[in-house]
């Protein structure tokens, strides 16, 4: 399966870059996380409750950020596990800013297996693009709230 976009976002590259290393941040905007867990430097856990179509599964997933290239890049390694089946996967976030705006172009692969795969390709892949949008949308509602903090 493979996800690719952009989101902008109206603000400093580095408040961005900010907030995606912020666990709390990150563990509020990935839907169905029960938050993340640093367990060294750049490595976190975390459980998560996933619902595709008609399949619900829980998985505990290992996420790893490697080649962290402050503020502008980084990959995102996950690999979880649960009752429901497995996900292993690979992306990269890039940002670049311009005229007050910061846009993110991300894009990943994962191999999924198990039971949640038997749901099939095309409705993994509208859910893999409907999580990624909410989860954009809330970081964004997070980064607006985290600019109104600092003009007061």
């Amino acid at each position: 399966m493979h996800i690719e976009g952009t989101y902008e976002f109206e603000a400093s590259q580095q408040l961005v870059w900010d907030m995606l290393q912020d666990t709390e941040v990150l563990g509020s905007i990935i839907p169905g996380s029960k938050g993340l867990e640093e367990v060294e430097p750049n490595k976190y856990y975390t459980g998560l409750a996933v619902k595709v179509g008609p399949v619900n599964g829980k998985f505990e997933a290992n996420i790893e950020l490697a080649d962290v290239n402050e503020p502008d890049d980084y990959r995102l390694l996950i690999d979880g596990k649960g009752p429901a089946g497995h996900v292993t996967g690979e992306g990269k976030i890039r940002l670049e800013h311009a005229d007050g705006v910061t846009t993110m172009f991300y894009e990943g692969d994962a191999k999924i297996g198990g039971k949640i795969a038997a749901v099939g390709q095309r409705l993994l892949d509208v859910a893999a693009k409907q999580i990624a949008k909410q989860s954009l949308k809330k970081l964004a509602k997070q980064i607006d709230e985290k600019i109104e903090e600092e003009k007061a």
